[in-house]
């Protein structure tokens, strides 16, 4: 998957290919200096954003994400590339839970995870 990203791009874009693609997943943008630790709530940037008024546009204008690439570098490409900051959920029944502590998994296996654990949940 190829994300196409410059500055008129809005953030709902990014948020709706990216779950598309991995339908377990989710992809919020924080605020530039949010707090990004467990237990400190960071400021959300909302789905009608554009990528211009959030980030920094280097010179990029897509991103190859596929399904190899870690959370990690995920983040880290948007964050290099584009100055947006991003955290990645995976479903867990009916809430989505931070990846944070699994970012070294690759987006193939955290969809996965989140397939199993949505389907393994208790009726």
């Amino acid at each position: 998957m190829q994300l196409y990203i410059d500055g008129e791009t809005r953030i709902r874009y990014l948020q709706h290919t990216f779950n598309a693609e991995y339908p377990f997943l989710k992809i919020d943008f924080l605020k530039d200096g949010s707090a990004i630790k467990f237990s400190q709530k960071a400021e959300k940037v909302l789905p009608d954003e554009q990528v211009k008024r959030v980030g920094k546009l280097n010179g990029a204008d897509h991103l190859s994400v596929n399904k190899q690439k870690t959370v990690a570098q995920l983040k880290k490409d948007l964050k290099e590339f584009f100055g947006l900051t991003a955290e990645v959920f995976r479903k867990s029944g009916n809430v989505w839970i931070e990846t944070s502590l699994t970012d070294n998994w690759t987006l193939e296996q955290q969809n996965n995870e989140g397939e199993l654990l949505c389907l393994n949940k208790p009726a």
